[in-house]
């Protein structure tokens, strides 16, 4: 008798096993193949709020919309996977843990394939890479003809993103910071919380028609980082990735024009 519920023990034991196997094989395929993209219908694309000229928000008619060149490469990938697609606004930091838990199925906002991003995402190709300056202080400007004097300075970044250990790097001693968001960067340094702000060009050009008090200094640095790319789950099906690859190819020089028309359009 004993032995009989053993058996049925271990046969109802390996049986949960083994659903419980197809269930999670289930999940990992579903949210990152071009056939459950189709099926879906809708792709779900994470990106910043604010992120000028690349996504950000414009108000016409009473309704609110994302716009930029982001925005922009969000319609070719649609048109090319035949689905429709909604935009999911949230902080840099909250992406990737979003990715992973399938809130949505690709982050389109600029984002750089690091090594740790690598660990936790699939990356398509880059299709864009920007080169970074130093904003201060109108006032301050003369001050930082002489690079050294960031050494003792409070910079501002956005946390994670490429210019902070890119700043972390060119200035050891300065201090780092860390802020949510593009617009918080030239708050900051407007009510002298910091002293200056690292962002791309295309960027700092918009933020200093908003803030005329505000000047670009001389200081450049290439961007480090691989550049911007398309992130997508970590178990993404080849075919989808190529499918990305190929919009990325077929609009990479495009981008980069819609990158200073949209910096152009930025008030």
């Amino acid at each position: 008798m004993k032995h009989s519920i053993l058996k049925k023990i271990l046969y109802i034991t390996a049986l949960v096993g083994a659903l419980l196997l197809i269930l999670t094989g289930c999940g990992k395929s579903s949210a990152s193949s071009l056939q459950s993209i189709h099926k879906k219908g809708t792709i779900t694309i994470g990106m910043i709020s604010s992120n000028p000229p690349y996504e950000f928000q414009t108000t016409k008619n009473g309704k609110t919309t994302m716009t930029g060149s982001d925005v922009q490469l969000v319609k070719k990938v649609a048109k090319k996977l035949g689905v429709k697609y909604t935009i999911k606004t949230m902080d840099l930091d909250g992406m990737l843990p979003a990715l992973q838990a399938h809130k949505v199925d690709m982050l389109i906002t600029s984002m750089s394939p690091t090594p740790e991003r690598k660990q936790g995402a699939t990356f398509s190709d880059v299709y864009y890479k920007s080169t970074n300056t130093l904003v201060v202080r109108k006032s301050d400007l003369k001050k930082y003809k002489d690079v050294d004097n960031f050494e003792k300075s409070d910079i501002a970044v956005i946390n994670n993103s490429t210019q902070e250990p890119m700043v972390s790097k060119a200035f050891p001693k300065a201090q780092l910071k860390k802020l949510s968001k593009v617009t918080d960067l030239a708050l900051a340094v407007n009510n002298s919380k910091a002293d200056a702000f690292s962002i791309d060009i295309p960027t700092a050009t918009i933020l200093l028609k908003q803030n005329p008090n505000l000047a670009m200094t001389s200081w450049r640095h290439e961007d480090a980082s691989a550049g911007a790319a398309i992130a997508l789950p970590k178990n993404t099906n080849k075919n989808l990735v190529k499918a990305i690859n190929q919009v990325i190819a077929q609009n990479k020089t495009e981008y980069a024009k819609w990158v200073l028309e949209y910096a152009k359009k930025v008030n």
